[in-house]
């Protein structure tokens, strides 16, 4: 059996930064428990191939099964990919993944020529089915569990598995060496040097209405000695200097973070990451303990200034919380990049000048103030299938356009028109903009040096190009 891995691109307008974690852990794994089977890697994202050389390296693999997926925005790629695949090699299985696929599982099937969708996590889903492709080439009445297909017209979801529990030994590190590394190491964004992001942890014990979260509620995370041990493969290995934490929330232990700190001390000093935070799981100690071990950013995503609106986002966190989260990043010379969201169901004109005054109190942009969007499997997505802004018969059509939240794609107020919403946000953030109080730049620069060190050198080290990637992404500026 031959079997493709297929990363599609997730923003041509920006650049690779992120790799396919999803896709390389469920290659390490399939290579691990079926090493007669040969694996091919196409990670469109990284490489951005020109079509000629898709097809010319689909034609080539000539796979037997093809297994793609990602984020919402790839869902039309994986239309398009599906149905040239299934031209050049009709009796190829297509099994698609990741959000794109699991939360709409019936629409992509009806709409391209997926076979399966995973509707669960694959390491568990992946080597059940490719063992029964491989006790049953031919089939096409599915037994494996967790998984959706049409079958006869008839669209079909088999029972589900349990989540993993034990994140070290269920899972599985991402096969790096299948993957073009030097691209995703060379654009970095929070970090400097040879930059990688990692995925520790899986589930987010909060409720955020716009949040979809297809693993659960319940936190599952690595241990901090599984991630020592990756951090110093990935050092030996590829020369990294820096990590990107991108869990959903890396600090809900406390624990674990200060396991992580210990053993960073101990066996890789001069690594620096960064990760993602709440307002209400920081305090001095862990934060000040967290700089001390190389921490050099920590991202919230206050999303209001309202407190009616996050009550009713259900974001369970106050503003003085923000505030106090504020305050604890800028006495340990982190930036505080921050997201904020426009456009919630409820919002008027009142809420978003209590966000823009929070914003000018406490001197920080709006540079990441994004549309309110409802991508399928959050709450915000029920609602308004139920209110009716998203037609059930139009819904093809309005996951077509979903891409970053930063781009408009509906308005679910009752305040605003579609105009004075668009024209409201480049308000906001033009006078948050113009009211900033920017440190001298000989300021950052020694924030730059305390936080990076010897790195520092790299930050200031880029091209233009490159500062404004950064910028763009990492709000690295906002001390």
């Amino acid at each position: 059996m031959k079997l493709l891995f297929i990363n599609p691109v997730i923003r041509l307008s920006d650049k690779p930064r992120h790799i396919p974690h999803g896709l390389a852990i469920i290659a390490n794994i399939i290579r691990r428990e079926f090493p007669e089977i040969s694996i091919d890697f196409l990670d469109l994202n990284a490489l951005r191939p020109s079509h000629s050389k898709i097809i010319e390296f689909i034609l080539h693999s000539k796979p037997d099964v093809v297994m793609t997926g990602g984020l919402i925005p790839v869902y039309s790629q994986l239309i398009t990919l599906s149905h040239e695949i299934k031209s050049l090699l009709p009796e190829c299985i297509i099994i698609a993944g990741g959000s794109a696929a699991m939360s709409i599982p019936e629409l992509l099937l009806s709409r391209s020529s997926v076979d399966i969708v995973a509707m669960g996590e694959g390491e568990i889903i992946a080597p059940e089915i490719i063992r029964e492709l491989l006790e049953n080439p031919q089939t096409r009445n599915f037994t494996t569990s967790g998984i959706a297909y049409i079958k006869d017209g008839v669209y079909t979801e088999n029972p589900g598995n349990p989540l993993i529990t034990d994140m070290d030994s269920e899972s599985a590190l991402p096969a790096w060496d299948l993957l073009p590394m030097d691209v995703y190491l060379s654009n970095p964004i929070v970090g400097v040097g040879r930059d990688i992001d990692f995925i520790s942890s899986r589930g987010c014990p909060y409720r955020c209405t716009f949040c979809y979260q297809p693993w659960g509620r319940a936190f599952r995370a690595h241990s901090a000695a599984y991630i020592a041990d990756a951090v110093m493969k990935l050092k030996k290995e590829y020369s990294i200097d820096f990590v990107s934490f991108q869990d959903d929330e890396f600090m809900v232990s406390r624990k674990r973070v200060v396991e992580f700190c210990e053993l960073h001390n101990k066996h890789f000093p001069d690594l620096r990451w960064s990760c993602t935070g709440r307002v209400n799981l920081v305090n001095d100690d862990i934060v000040k303990l967290m700089v001390e071990s190389g921490c050099t950013s920590i991202s919230y995503g206050f999303e209001s200034g309202s407190p009616r609106i996050l009550h009713e986002m259900n974001k369970n966190a106050t503003l003085d919380q923000m505030s106090n989260a504020l305050e604890i990043n800028r006495k340990a010379l982190l930036p505080v990049p921050v997201s904020f969201i426009i456009g919630m169901p409820g919002e008027t004109m009142e809420s978003c000048d209590e966000t823009l005054s929070f914003a000018l109190e406490n001197n920080i942009k709006l540079d990441s103030l994004m549309f309110a969007t409802p991508y399928p499997g959050t709450q915000l997505f029920d609602d308004a299938l139920k209110s009716g802004l998203i037609s059930k018969e139009k819904l093809h059509d309005f996951v077509m356009n979903l891409g970053d939240a930063r781009d408009f794609v509906i308005n679910l107020t009752s305040h605003f028109t579609d105009e004075e919403l668009i024209n409201k946000r480049s308000e906001m953030m033009k006078i948050a903009e113009e009211n900033y109080k920017t440190p001298t730049f000989e300021q950052i620069k020694d924030n730059i040096r305390k936080l990076y060190g010897p790195l520092a050198t790299h930050f200031f080290d880029v091209s233009d190009d490159d500062a404004e990637h950064r910028a763009k992404h990492g709000s690295i500026g906002m001390f």
